[in-house]
């Protein structure tokens, strides 16, 4: 009887681990599932480097930033030069592990 009791209360913790197991995410680098969080602002080109774009920008409250200039890593999708200095833009950004990287750039009409 012992047996079988110990048997049964081994396949139920068995099934119980199995199921769980089912359910869990099979990446286990979690902080990559957290979506970053994006920030939009608006400024001046100063400056393009080959992966980078300088802006001087307005203080962006929700980071508690003064206004500054500050250079963003371009991502594939915008190329370096493709504003010319001076241009004032509105841009939206991410943080990365490295750096800010932007996530759009989009000449304003002034």
């Amino acid at each position: 009887m012992r047996t079988i009791l110990n048997g049964f209360v081994f396949s139920l913790f068995f099934i119980s681990a199995y199921s769980f197991a089912d359910t869990m995410p099979t990446n286990h680098d979690h902080m990559a599932m957290q979506t970053a969080e994006s920030y939009q602002s608006e400024g001046v080109i100063t400056q393009w480097q080959s992966d980078r774009v300088g802006i001087s920008h307005h203080a962006i409250p929700a980071l508690k930033w003064p206004a500054m200039t500050m250079n963003f890593r371009l991502p594939p999708d915008i190329a370096a030069n493709s504003l010319p200095a001076g241009t004032p833009v509105a841009f939206s950004f991410v943080k990365t592990d490295t750096a800010y990287q932007l996530q759009s750039l989009t000449p304003l009409k002034r």
